[in-house]
């Protein structure tokens, strides 16, 4: 199946920003970073901006994308509603951080960007489910949008404290995000690779290298060893988010091919 770039660039772009908002939003309640707070939640709105600028061209023209915004329904409809409401979210959460507005205002926020990035990163996966396609009609799908989303966002998050020289409890705890990030990647990537069949399919390399390898364990492992050696913080979570990032791309090119990898077990192809 021919991929559909704007699509996998919607998903990437926009979910990690939904959780490197979320990691922001973790700080409120934490409250150990002095500078990244505003720069994440700055980058994180582009990142959602720019993904669902990307989702805009894939509809091609105006009136395609009037039609579905007019017309609420599962898919496309949803992931905009989403999209636009995590927005909200941060464009609030800036104003109450820039302006050291109400501690509990702060935290109800970050509680919102937590769940939004839950919402929106396992809805963008579970609006492609579909009995049609036997390798997409699985909730590892959407699950596995959700962890890889996981790890690219934690990563980010990691690069920022680093690079804007964070003290060691911020460097460690955003490290320790990694890992979850980088676990979360790993372990609902696999579901979905051994339950789709691409883990042993024509795309067995891309899933094994670039989805397992550079998108779990390089941000897991990254992470760990960032939670030791606070001194390397940002090499390691510029690695960390490399890595992610080609997990992430490589999770959503290889659900295009999943299916051609899911039946050619059984000397088919759809």
């Amino acid at each position: 199946m021919e991929i559909q770039w704007s699509l996998v660039l919607f998903t990437c772009l926009s979910g990690a920003g939904a959780w490197l908002l979320a990691c922001a939003g973790l700080d409120a309640f934490r409250g150990l970073t002095k500078k990244a707070s505003v720069p994440a939640i700055v980058v994180a709105i582009v990142l959602i901006v720019a993904g669902g600028l990307a989702s805009a061209t894939h509809l091609t023209h105006v009136d395609r994308i009037m039609a579905v915004l007019a017309h609420p329904a599962p898919g496309i409809f949803l992931e905009a509603l989403l999209l636009g409401i995590d927005v909200i979210v941060a464009v609030v959460l800036l104003a109450l951080v820039k302006r050291e507005g109400s501690e509990a205002a702060r935290k109800a926020l970050g509680v919102a960007a937590v769940v939004m990035a839950v919402v929106f990163s396992y809805s963008c996966g579970s609006s492609y489910m579909m009995a049609s396609q036997l390798a997409w009609n699985t909730v590892t799908l959407p699950l596995g949008y959700l962890g890889t989303a996981a790890a690219t966002g934690t990563a980010l998050w990691y690069v920022l404290c680093a690079a804007l020289k964070e003290e060691s409890p911020a460097l460690a705890f955003a490290a320790q995000e990694t890992v979850a990030g980088g676990a979360a990647a790993l372990v609902l990537s696999l579901a979905f690779g051994l339950v789709s069949g691409a883990a042993l399919g024509a795309e067995a390399l891309t899933f094994w290298v670039g989805v397992v390898l550079c998108g779990g364990v390089v941000p897991a492992a990254c992470g760990f060893v960032g939670m030791k050696k606070p001194e390397n913080a940002l090499q390691l979570a510029v690695v960390a988010a490399a890595g992610a990032l080609i997990g992430s791309v490589a999770f959503r090119v290889l659900m295009w091919l999943a299916s051609v990898a899911l039946m050619s077990l059984f000397g088919a192809t759809i």
